[in-house]
């Protein structure tokens, strides 16, 4: 049940309603590159919507981060998330193809991983 959770979940934040392909991360990323409002709404909107909703997920259905490897430290601000994914996509420029809110979530799990648990 947990993988059909997430799957589901992935596809529906990786696809775009209006023409139903993907976000790319190069298009995400040319929107957070965007110094107008259209651009910077966009990068915000759709990182800060796929954080959100890994973040639901997580607490909901993978509570043993086995799938999103993300928890966020009490003082976390969406202009630091969004930093986050722009510093990641621009250290690794061969992502630029990839889904959107798969580059968002490995991002922010490369920054913000879950502490390790002792052993039982």
């Amino acid at each position: 049940m947990k993988q059909l959770s997430f799957a589901l979940l992935m596809a529906l934040m990786g696809t775009s309603v209006a023409y139903g392909a993907a976000i790319k991360n190069k298009d995400l990323f040319e929107a957070c590159q965007d110094k107008g409002p259209a651009g910077q709404n966009f990068c915000y909107g759709y990182i800060v919507s796929a954080t959100n909703a890994a973040q639901y997920y997580r607490n909901l259905v993978d509570t043993q981060n086995v799938y999103l490897n993300v928890c966020f430290p009490p003082n976390v601000t969406n202009r630091m998330i969004v930093k986050t994914y722009v510093d990641w996509v621009t250290e690794y420029p061969s992502v630029l193809e990839g889904a959107a809110f798969v580059g968002v979530s490995t991002a922010l799990s490369s920054k913000y991983s879950c502490p390790e648990k002792p052993p039982a």
